[in-house]
């Protein structure tokens, strides 16, 4: 009774190293999987920030292109109104040198 009692015991703890072997081999599985995870859903969160990031300042651009079209456009605008007035003046001074030589 002693031996098997011996014995018993004997497989028992066998049987527990072996269940804490396996126990470190799946934590340490576990821990490599939950590692690489991380890395590629940080690696995933860098790339779509970095994607992101490019939309946001081609939008920027495109906006800065439309507000310096408008700016030309108002620009060009000025300058006409500026040729005209001269154009005006101009006339008016001729006039009034005809005039004042006749």
């Amino acid at each position: 009774m002693a031996k098997e009692t011996v014995k018993a015991l004997r497989n028992a703890e066998t049987s527990a190293e072996l269940m804490e072997k396996e126990a470190l081999k799946k934590k340490e599985t576990i821990i490599s999987e939950a590692y690489k995870t991380a890395i590629e859903l940080s690696e995933s969160m860098i790339k779509e920030a970095q994607i992101k990031a490019e939309d946001d300042i081609k939008e920027a651009l495109r906006k800065s292109n439309i507000i310096l079209e408008e700016a030309k456009k108002e620009a060009e605008k000025e300058v006409q109104l500026l040729f005209e007035m001269a154009k005006t003046k101009e006339d008016a001074a001729i006039d009034l040198v005809i005039s004042n030589v006749v």
